[in-house]
């Protein structure tokens, strides 16, 4: 189920509250150490199915969250942290998820539960949030390292780094998630979607045959040993109805996730109208930023 733009404005406003009330105006912020200052313990566990990655669970007035010891990402771990934290803060989500006393989280960013994408946008700004990785952004790094510096920064994952920065850059810019030659999902920046001729890719399908990461998708040493390369490719590759846009075309393995992630990031220039809901736009954001005033997106 979709999320409205005015609930993800309320969520995000909530995990930018959260933060200030914290005193977490810098980078990274530390979502274990922000859970135990509120007095919710938080502990790894041994996961009964291989694809659990954490849980909220509740025991009288007592709250503890649980990420999974198969987790050995940094990164990971805080975003299953913040990501119950999410569940324990959003309102509606206690009494949703934990009817039974505990509630069990599944690994993989993108979800069709709507508590679990609302959990996963608090998550994203708790994180990661605007004000502090648009800087980053609009730096002098670009594609694969720019998310590499996010993913420093924040200590988040390199998957949830990425997907990040679609959200935020002006490039032209997609995100696809693949496993064993097969599309999990795809995001991508405002820009990409502009480009003449692009239709989304969608979960089942095959990675194009004649790209770089058709060549890596099935290579599961190279994905779980981490390894990156990069290239150029003609976009029709991916997208037949695109015509003469090139890209650049870089794959990660994920380790012991298992999965490939690739960025294309495209030559081309798109429409670039004034966008008032875009928290980022003004001089004064980071000045709001620290004063606890937000213009929701």
């Amino acid at each position: 189920m979709k999320i409205s733009r005015l609930r993800k404005q309320q969520i995000c406003t909530l995990a930018r509250n959260e933060l200030k009330a914290g005193g977490a105006l810098s980078l990274p912020v530390d979502p274990i150490a922000f859970a135990q200052n509120k007095d919710i313990v938080v502990q790894s566990f041994d996961p009964p199915e291989k694809d659990i990655s954490g849980f909220l669970m509740q025991l009288g007035n007592n709250f503890g969250i649980g990420y999974s010891s198969q987790i050995k990402s940094v990164g990971f771990q805080h975003f299953t942290v913040a990501h119950e934290l999410g569940h324990y803060l959003i309102d509606g989500h206690v009494q949703a998820v934990l009817a039974e006393g505990k509630h069990l989280s599944r690994a993989g960013y993108i979800a069709k539960d709507q508590y679990e994408r609302e959990a996963d946008v608090f998550a994203t700004e708790f994180l990661m949030p605007w004000a502090l990785v648009s800087p980053i952004i609009a730096g002098q790094e670009r594609g694969m390292d720019a998310i590499r510096l996010i993913a420093e920064q924040c200590q988040s994952s390199l998957l949830a780094s990425a997907i990040r920065f679609t959200e935020i850059t002006k490039e032209c810019a997609a995100v696809v998630l693949s496993r064993s030659g097969t599309i999990d999902y795809m995001v991508a920046s405002d820009g990409f979607r502009q480009i003449p001729g692009i239709d989304w890719l969608r979960k089942k399908e095959d990675v194009p045959p004649d790209t770089l990461s058709y060549e890596k998708s099935c290579d599961s040493d190279w994905i779980e040993t981490a390894q990156s390369e990069s290239g150029r490719i003609d976009l029709v590759e991916w997208f037949p109805d695109v015509s003469g846009v090139y890209a650049s075309e870089d794959v990660v393995g994920l380790g012991r996730y298992g999965r490939l992630l690739t960025l294309l990031v495209a030559d081309y220039d798109p429409d670039d109208p004034e966008d008032d809901d875009d928290p980022s736009s003004g001089s004064e954001y980071i000045d709001r930023w620290s004063s606890g005033v937000f213009r929701g997106r």
